[in-house]
């Protein structure tokens, strides 16, 4: 009997067909509900998620044969992975995965933001030519603060490359990754120095409401401020205090 791997959210044709040419029977059920996953859980020796799900401890005492989680993605934040590994179940994700359409898109709000693209875009749908208000502020020459210098940090930083920017980056679990362009930080030096910050954080404990108001209250140059992180990275409420006050 082949094993079973349950598919519950939207895939690309080529991981069911490498999975099946393996040996393994696919279930893709894009759809399911977290009950109907329940009943069928106990099927499975393998599951592929995204974050449209939550894998929480009900669904893994059910899933008796589950041998493997596997994440469409790099969060890992709606499932227990420390329950799934007390029942000898391997979680994995994939970060890589999106990690340069993340730093395009990261690079692609920055020009948007610089240029004031948008907010003139929608002055020009209603009929308004606001030119001195919306120069640009040329990227050129900036210090571009990284803070996670992961696959996604990483990415925005080549994208990056291609440009005359001081790239400061600042990881709490990589050392040693200098280069010509880029100079290893501290969050204060980043705070300092940086007319760009971004964030490229994973959502854990330690970085929830991350971007706090210590945080804002700590940025010198009032600068360009990105998150592609998961929303409660940042503190909402900090975030427009910030705005409201010119901190960035």
């Amino acid at each position: 009997m082949a094993l079973r791997i349950i598919i519950t959210a939207p895939a690309h044709s080529f991981l069911m067909e490498t999975l099946t040419q393996h040996g393994y029977e696919v279930m893709y059920e894009p759809a399911i509900s977290y009950d109907a996953l329940s009943k069928i859980i106990d099927t499975a020796t393998g599951l592929v998620v995204t974050t449209r799900l939550k894998i929480d401890q009900s669904i893994i005492n059910a899933a008796t044969q589950l041998k493997w989680i596997g994440r469409i993605g790099s969060g890992m934040e709606l499932i227990d992975t420390e329950f799934a590994a007390s029942k000898n179940i391997q979680c994995m994700s994939s970060p890589e995965g999106n990690c340069t359409t993340v730093g395009e898109h990261a690079l692609g709000l920055l020009l948007s933001l610089m240029n004031r693209i948008h907010s003139s875009y929608a002055e020009i749908k209603n009929g308004q030519w606001i030119r001195d208000a919306n120069r640009a502020d040329e990227l050129t020459g900036k210090t571009v603060g990284i803070i996670g210098f992961g696959n996604t940090g990483g990415a925005f930083a080549k994208v990056l490359s291609g440009f005359n920017v001081k790239i400061l980056a600042h990881d709490i679990y990589k050392t040693n990754f200098d280069t010509a362009q880029i100079k290893q930080a501290s969050l204060q030096e980043i705070q300092e120095q940086a007319n760009v910050i971004s964030l490229h954080l994973p959502l854990t404990e330690l970085t929830h409401h991350y971007a706090n108001d210590s945080f804002f209250n700590a940025c010198v140059q009032k600068p360009y401020f990105l998150s592609t992180c998961r929303g409660v990275v940042t503190n909402t409420d900090a975030l427009l205090k910030a705005l409201q006050n010119q901190l960035v």
